[in-house]
């Protein structure tokens, strides 16, 4: 089984960089933003799984270089 994160670190991470909790639907945590794409994160027993916590740091990384690249900073 892959290696788990605990969705409070996820969730603090993502705040950090402009996502905030729209809502939960099941066990699926949708985060969205201002210009921003939503991002989906299914939580079980307080854990991500870290294909999870990998698609958010590059989803973190492609938003911080679009940021970068409109002067956003």
């Amino acid at each position: 089984m892959p290696p788990e994160r605990d969705f409070g670190s996820i969730k603090r991470l993502l705040q950090r960089h402009g996502w905030s909790l729209q809502r939960i639907n099941g066990s699926h945590h949708i985060f969205t933003g201002p210009g921003r794409q939503p991002i989906s994160i299914p939580v079980h027993r307080g854990k991500v799984k870290d294909v999870y916590r990998r698609q958010v740091e590059k989803a973190i990384r492609e938003q911080d270089a679009q940021d970068h690249k409109e002067g956003k900073e």
